[in-house]
This record gives structure tokens, C-alpha cells and sequence, in this order.
């Protein structure tokens, strides 16, 4: 019972400092931030280049390279976050609009067997 309880759930952080999140396979991700989305991007270019350096080093090479980033660079990144968001909201709207389409159909099944 345990496990399967548990799939439905991800951990984050350590094993004694993480937190448990639910996962819901139907909500939409949320939107990525410019940083985020600039990381996914550099690091395995920062892999390649570093193959021994430790997550930490990465991550502080990651971030001085952002920090450098020129306004029309950054903008591209802030461009894709945007786009993200935009993607955020329909998803999220298309979400909407279908439990309520599930709603109303499930009061017109109950109407109809009450009627009955």
C-alpha cells in the first residue's frame, strides 16, 4: 500500500532535509525562469568542456556566465521564459475549461437519472 502511495509523490532535497511534493500527471508544468532556462542550456556545454568539475563548481561557473551575459544574450533567455509562461497559462485555461466541461457533463448524467 505503502508504495503505491508514495509513487504518486517526489521527493526533493536530502533524504532527511527534502520535501514531498504531490505529482499531479495532469496539471501543467509550472513555467521556467531565465536563469533556469539559460542553465539547461549551458550546463552540458559546461560538462563537456569541465568533465571532472564537481556540481558545485558547475553551477558557480553556470551562474558568473549569466551574471556576464550581455542585455541582447539575456533577452533571448528572457524571450524563452515569456514563451513559457505563455505556454504556463493555455495549458492551464485548457485545464480549466475541461473539469468544467467534466462537471457540467456529470450534473447533465445526474439530471437524466434523476428524471428517469
Amino acid at each position: 500500500q505503502q508504495s503505491i502511495i508514495m509513487s504518486r509523490y517526489v521527493h526533493t532535497g536530502s533524504s532527511s532535509t527534502g520535501t514531498w511534493f504531490n505529482v499531479h500527471d495532469d496539471k501543467p508544468l509550472r513555467p521556467s525562469g531565465t536563469y533556469v532556462i539559460f542553465s539547461a542550456e549551458e550546463r552540458p556545454k559546461l560538462c563537456l568542456e569541465f568533465p571532472n568539475m564537481s556540481f558545485r563548481e558547475l553551477a558557480d561557473r553556470t551562474s558568473a556566465r549569466f551574471k556576464a551575459l550581455p542585455p541582447n544574450e539575456r533577452e533571448k533567455y528572457n524571450k524563452k521564459a515569456l514563451l513559457d509562461k505563455e505556454r504556463f497559462v493555455r495549458e492551464t485555461l485548457e485545464r480549466k475549461n475541461e473539469i468544467e466541461r467534466r462537471i457540467l457533463l456529470l450534473a447533465e448524467d445526474t439530471a437524466q437519472i434523476n428524471h428517469s
